[in-house]
């Protein structure tokens, strides 16, 4: 079984989202985790995200946690969110660089289109989108992994 990290900024929107839709779809083959760069521990996943996985029938038992060594060790890939996050992790963890890349990079190496947009503050509909723009991925990166 590969072991997937999601990562964004507070652990709380994007990540948590991510991890949720692809626990859904492949349990049986993933484990999946998320963590943020600048997360504060144990806050539970924004509400827009709550509601949105809900809306898709996820129930979202979530606490957000700080990227870790650790968790980095765990991971067979690391997935961020943006450029950004990667390139975060790069530098605090250059030893991990040949499994971290972008969501939209790993599904599509020739793309120019590297960043998820980040709904925190937005109305529902911004999560709404957010989770159309992971769900595009998902199907590719689960493909990808376990083949």
């Amino acid at each position: 079984m590969k072991n997937v990290l999601f990562v964004c900024t507070g652990n709380t929107c994007r990540s948590p989202m991510a991890e949720a839709l692809l626990r859904s779809q492949a349990d049986e083959v993933l484990q999946v985790k998320s963590a943020g760069v600048q997360a504060f521990p144990n806050s539970p996943a924004s509400e827009g995200t709550k509601a949105v996985l809900a809306e898709k029938g996820i129930v979202a038992k979530h606490e957000a946690q700080p990227v870790t060594e650790e968790l980095l060790e765990w991971a067979d890939v690391i997935l961020t969110m943006t450029v950004s996050h990667k390139e975060m992790i790069r530098v605090f963890y250059p030893h991990v660089i040949d499994k971290l890349f972008t969501l939209k990079e790993y599904v599509d190496p020739a793309t120019n289109d590297l960043d998820i947009d980040d709904p925190i503050g937005g109305p529902i509909e911004a999560y709404r989108q957010t989770a159309e723009q992971i769900e595009q991925c998902l199907k590719t990166v689960t493909k990808k992994i376990t083949e």
